[in-house]
Parts: C-alpha cells; structure tokens; sequence
C-alpha cells in the first residue's frame, strides 16, 4: 500500500467520508445539546461541503483564528464556567467543523479523525445503550477506514480492501479490549461526572412526598432496576420495594427524617423466609437505595438503619449491582419514646372533622387492629376512586381529599391514611419505593419501572410491631396485583393494568420485547454495572488479589496478546499474499542487489523512487512497473500487463 506524505496535499476522498462521518456523529446530540451548537456544526460541515467543488471559498488561518476564538466564546457564554458534558460536547462539534474547513494536507486529515473520536465518546456522556454502543461502532470502523484511505493516498473510496482491512484490525483488537476491561483498574464514579451534571437525578421518588407525586410517575416506562432472585419470587402483590422512609409532615407534604444509626446484628430477621435477591439499579443521584421488604443483610457499602432505609455514603451516579436478603415479616418488637413522638406527630392545623371521624371509629372498637380495619373500610364505603387524574387540592389536601373530591392515587390515599391513623393514636409512618414489576422470563429477572412507583403506610401496633398497611389494596385491589400499564392510553379517569395479551401478534411482540430486555438486563449488569466493587469481587472470585497482582496479570495478558498478534500478522503476511504481491515481492528481491533490501515500512513508490538511482536508464520501465502493480493491486486489473513490464526490465543494465 503506498504510504502518503504527512505533508503533501490530501486526496478528497477521506475528506468526503470524513464529512459523512461527521454527519453521523452530530445525530446522536439531536435533541440533547442546544440546537444553536448544532445548526454552527451543520453550516461548517456545508461550507465544507461546498469548497469541494470550490476551493476558493476554503477560509484561510485568519478567518479561522477569529472563528476558533469566536465558537470558545459562545460555548462559554451559553453554559457558564461550568465545562460540563453539554458544553464539552458542543465545543468539540465546533471543533470537528473548524478542523475540517482546515483541511488541506494529510496531516490536517489526521487531526480531523483525531477529533473525530473524542466527539465519537460524547454521546456515551448522556446514556450507553446497546443500540449507541453498535451505532459507534460502525462510526469507529469509518473513521479506521479513512487512516488507511488517507495514509495510501487513495482517490476512491469504493475500494472494499481499505474497509475489509478496517473491521479485521477491530477484530483483532477484541481480546487486548475484553483484557483492558476486566483487569485495568476501575475508577470511583463516571468520567463524566462534571461539575455541571450534579443533583441531577432521575428517580421520581425524591426528599419529599405530597398527594399527587406518584401520579406522574405512572406514566412513565423507564426502568428504576432490575432484580434477580436466588431462588422463587414472591408473588406479585408481594414485591413491595423498600426505599425511603417519612415521618414529619406539615399538613401538605411529607419528608424524611434524618437517618437513625445502623441496625444491629440482633436485630436480624429470623432464618426461615429469606429472600435473597440482586439488583441492578439506574443511577438516581439520591444516597437511598430499593430493596424487597423489608431488608436485613445488604452489600458491604449498604448501611440499614433502624427504621429499614438502605443508604450509602454517596450518591448512586452510574449503574450499580447490589446483594440483599429481605424477610417479609420481620417485625420490630419495641418502640422507642422518641419514634412514638415522631409517629403520631401532627401539625396544628389539622382539620378537625379528621380527629372527629377517627374518635367514632376509636369508640365503636376494641383494639387499635379495629381502627386500622374501619380506616380501610371507609375508602371503600364512601365512593372513594382511584385515578391518575384527580382534582387539583389546595391548603388541606388532606382533608380536601377525605370530605370533597375522594379522587385519588396512591399518595392521596397513603398520606390521607397515614394522617388518619396518627389522628386515631396510632404510630404511622409513610414508606416510598415501589410495588410490583414486570417478569421477564428470557432473562428470568423483573424489571421495575417508574410506572410501579408506590407509597404506602407502616402502622404500630403494639405487641406485632411495625405493620405495612396498604390503602391503595383496599380501594383498587388490581393495582397491587398488576402493574399499570403506561403504553395504553387512559380514557377519562380509567387506569389500565398490564395483562397478557390474547392477539398472536401482541403475543410476538410481547417475546421479541423480553428478548430485547433481557439483552439490555445483561448488558446494564455486566458492562455498565461492572465498577470498582464488581471488579473487586470478580477478581478475588478468580485469585487475584490486590493491585500489584491486578497489574501483574494485565501485563502480562497483554504482552502474550500483542505477542500473538503479531505473529498473526507475520504469518498471515505470508501466506495471504495475493498473486500481485508475489510478483512484486519477487522483483523487489532482484532490485536488492544493487538497490538494497526493501524495508518493510517502505511502500512501493519510495522503493522504486530509491531504485531508480541506481537505475536511472530504466526509470520509466520501473514506473510503469510501479504503476501496473498498483492497478493490479487495488484496482483489480489482469496482472499479465504486470509480468510483461517486469520481463522488458534489465538488472545488467544501470
């Protein structure tokens, strides 16, 4: 393959696809990055476009000095000091747009593709599907393309060689990767964890709840996390995922207490019962974590505080996988005088139709259990309903909600149940996380959405303990059963829950999406979710120990890998030789004698421009030499044109 200069004028053919590249790299930001950056990175690549047919209108370095400075400046002026993801991305897009007008030697190519695979990382920044990693991977195989186009010199870019050359170096490539990513020392958090992404969370549960919070989440069908059981599930109205925990209220909204110290070993469920469980879970920016109820054993960086809230030290910023083990009726047999204070305190303002109700309901029962059931059997005899679009409530939603509108979700009717119990001298608190999930039999795990967020009550009651009471069951009991389904439209005040379908191809698209799910699960738990923590443990699974054996073990590996390579490479030289090669290896052998060995770096126009020193008689039988074994080479030509030159060609005469 001829090897161009760095410094001579670059062929217009990697320039066309590295403008078709950069095409393909500025679609992934569509709708991410602000469309002023987009619309100066699309003029760019067009006046770009448009100097190939006229190279006059090629700016010269003193309009693209000015430029440079110019595009800085608008990125700084839009996103601030702050150089998060946004504003990196956008100003590498300018970059790339100012580069390539600057093309116009081989080198300036270089630069260009260079550039090209920073902005190739960008869109990893903002999420890291399946899709994006195999959509990148066809860019990376262009830009490889264009080194090769751009280091022969080539003026066509229909050659199948110069791609077919590409993907097989990717190829081989695959094993030094698969090392690098299982030894090479992980880092603590997201590279791209700059400045301008923090409390950025994506999780609907938040620091504090109010009436109708959940019932936007209802409608969306991200996924929170991914559990895999050890063993059987629970059933489905079972699966209640523990997460925050609130006790204070102000008559509005509910917020979480600061944290009680960590549970102690004493305090741990009994053996029986256990359900041990994995979970893979989206980064939410939040300290708090999902795990079934109620938890009791929990990875090494999980702390378990006494009223059951699993929370790190930092927040949760990227995919992470974690092991619990939950017994369903573990019950806390005391109650301090403090949390009793904590759980029957109500603001002021409380209305009083609310003590009024509970104090009827207190008399005509004998045991706090029979408040509890009169609380719940009111719902259902008042014509209470369950929607996702209830009325708007002001100043006292509760008592808004209770006597006027009793339209609800999940929020109105557990902070509303949970006022009524403290009204009623009975210790309640409000739990926030998420109820039910969707099984996926392919990859046998259930995915938990957004849609299945959930809050609900934990009552005291004296001699169970902490008893979880669900108002959302008593008034719509398919809530708990079935998760609601967020692709089907909800008419009026209808909520849909999600059932298996009857149709055949509603069946097939059910299957092709748990296929397509369960890669994702795979992917989320085993690339995504594989940080410091997964290494550590898979490392020690495996007998490595500690950093300098992780280090021992990757140079090594890699030194075998690079070692076997390239006697791949020596040996495919040989015996993948085509019959041009042959031919021309042949006759670089006899030039030898007089011109010296061809190294192997040199390409054929530096050899024969070398061998025509000494044979200066023939120089233009030695191009047409050169010339023919080119064509035959790359543009697959007969090669009988090729062994007539060589044959008219004199070793006697210089």
């Amino acid at each position: 393959m001829r090897s161009a200069s760095l410094s001579s004028p670059t062929a217009l053919a990697p320039i066309k696809l590295l403008l078709g590249i950069a095409v393909l790299l500025i679609l992934p930001h569509i709708g991410t990055l602000n469309p002023i950056f987009i619309g100066i990175s699309l003029f760019f690549l067009a006046w770009r476009l448009i100097a190939l047919f006229k190279p006059r209108l090629l700016p010269n370095n003193w309009l693209l000095l000015p430029l440079s400075f110019g595009m800085g400046f608008l990125v700084l002026k839009l996103h601030g000091m702050s150089l998060g993801r946004e504003a990196s991305s956008c100003f590498l897009l300018m970059l790339l747009g100012l580069k390539l007008l600057e093309c116009k030697q081989n080198r300036d190519v270089l630069a260009a593709v260079f550039v090209s695979f920073f902005v190739l990382i960008t869109p990893f920044l903002f999420e890291q599907t399946i899709p994006l990693a195999f959509y990148n991977l066809f860019i990376f195989l262009l830009l490889f393309s264009v080194l090769i186009i751009n280091n022969a010199g080539s003026q066509s870019l229909s050659r199948v060689y110069f791609y077919r050359f590409a993907a097989n170096i990717t190829l081989l490539a695959i094993p030094l990767m698969l090392i690098s990513f299982l030894l090479f020392p992980r880092v603590i958090g997201p590279l791209w964890a700059l400045p301008s992404d923090a409390n950025k969370g994506v999780s609907g549960i938040s620091d504090t709840v109010n009436p109708g919070q959940f019932s936007n989440l209802a409608l969306s069908n991200e996924t929170a996390f991914r559990v895999r059981f050890a063993d059987k599930a629970p059933a489905h109205q079972d699966l209640y995922w523990r997460g925050p925990v609130y006790w204070n209220t102000d008559g509005q909204k509910w917020a979480r207490a600061a944290a009680n110290p960590s549970l102690k070993v004493s305090q741990a469920a009994p053996s029986e019962n256990k359900f041990s469980h994995s979970i893979t879970m989206e980064p939410h920016e939040r300290t708090w974590l999902f795990a079934l109820d109620t938890p009791t054993t929990a990875s090494e960086s999980v702390r378990i505080t006494n009223d059951y809230q699993l929370l790190m030290t930092n927040k949760l910023d990227r995919a992470r996988s974690f092991d619990f083990t939950s017994s369903p009726r573990l019950a806390k047999t005391s109650l301090s005088e403090h949390e009793r204070k904590r759980g029957l305190a109500l603001p002021n303002s409380t209305d009083s139709r609310i003590y009024q109700l509970t104090m009827q309901w207190q008399q005509e029962s004998n045991s706090p259990f029979e408040v509890v059931r009169k609380a719940l059997g009111h719902f259902n005899k008042k014509f209470f309903y369950y929607t996702l679009s209830p009325p708007t409530l002001g100043k006292d939603p509760v008592a808004e909600f209770l006597f006027t509108t009793k339209r609800g979700f999940c929020g109105h009717y557990a902070t509303s149940f949970a006022v009524l119990m403290r009204a009623a001298g009975i210790p309640a608190r409000l739990v926030g996380g998420y109820q039910g999930g969707v099984y996926n039999a392919v990859g046998d795990f259930w995915e938990v959405r957004q849609a299945d967020a959930h809050i609900w009550v934990e009552v005291w009651l004296e001699g169970r303990g902490w008893i979880r009471v669900d108002p959302t069951a008593a008034i719509a009991p398919s809530r708990i059963e079935r998760s609601i389904d967020p692709n089907q439209l909800i008419s009026g005040n209808e909520v849909s829950f999600l059932v298996l379908p009857t149709n055949t191809w509603r069946k097939f698209a059910l299957q092709a999406e748990s296929v397509l799910n369960a890669i994702d699960y795979y992917w989320q738990s085993g690339v995504l979710a594989y940080g410091p923590e997964t290494q550590d443990d898979f490392l020690a699974h495996v007998g490595i120990d500690g950093w300098e054996d992780m280090i021992l073990w990757l140079a090594v590996l890699s030194a075998i890998t690079l070692a076997a390579l390239t006697a791949y490479f020596h040996l495919s030289h040989y015996t993948q030789l085509d019959s041009a090669q042959r031919v021309y290896l042949a006759f670089c052998k006899k030039l030898a004698k007089k011109t010296g060995p061809r190294l192997s770096s040199e390409s054929a126009s530096d050899y024969f421009k070398r061998a025509t020193k000494h044979y200066p008689t023939q120089a233009s039988v030695l191009n047409t030499i050169k010339r023919l074994y080119l064509k035959t080479r790359y543009a697959e030509i007969e090669g009988g044109a090729l062994l007539k030159a060589i044959k008219r060609f004199n070793f006697v005469r210089g």
